[in-house]
């Protein structure tokens, strides 16, 4: 008869994921309580977090405004332009790969840095996305005027740099 008993309170406690309602758990987010499964929770420095709560968490660092990704997006592009432009008439061969690689790089992170300041250094969710492209059409815009490989290697070195600037350094 125990054994009876004992088995309908485990049943009875039993919890589910709040997403996957088939799953039983026994995890709960540390912030809200709510029972999630192994595959919907993150781990955070303070334990096991739901997604809903880490997504309101991370929220709270993005204050950019509307106008913010096209101020960026005109300043990347202009810029970029001007640095794919300049970069097409260094074509010295090798010695010109390095200069692109090199350059392209610090410019990317400088074009970066210029526009986050621009925008009154407020942090969009796609920010480092909008600079980065930009940088690569303002460097496909200057593209036909001298077609070069030092070129296209500065491009994509300067969308890497801005990359990283903005979404790994800030």
């Amino acid at each position: 008869m125990s054994e009876t008993v004992q088995s309908e309170a485990t049943q009875e406690g039993m919890l589910y994921c709040t997403v996957h309602p088939t799953v039983e758990t026994t995890l709960r987010c540390n912030k809200c309580g709510r029972p999630m499964c192994t595959k919907c929770a993150v781990r955070t420095p303070v334990g096991y977090r739901c997604r809903e709560c880490v997504r309101g968490q991370q929220q709270i660092f993005y204050n950019a405004k509307t106008v913010d990704p096209i101020i960026q997006g005109i300043v990347s592009v202009i810029l970029g332009g001007v640095g794919s432009g300049l970069m097409g008439f260094l074509n010295f061969g090798f010695i010109g790969w390095l200069i692109a690689f090199w350059a392209g790089s610090a410019a990317g992170a400088l074009i970066a840095d210029v526009a986050h300041r621009l925008v009154g250094k407020r942090r969009g969710r796609y920010s480092w996305l909008v600079v980065a492209g930009g940088i690569v059409l303002g460097g496909l815009l200057a593209l036909p005027f001298s077609l070069s490989i030092s070129q296209l290697l500065f491009i994509g070195m300067a969308a890497v740099g801005a990359v990283g600037r903005l979404r790994m350094g800030r």
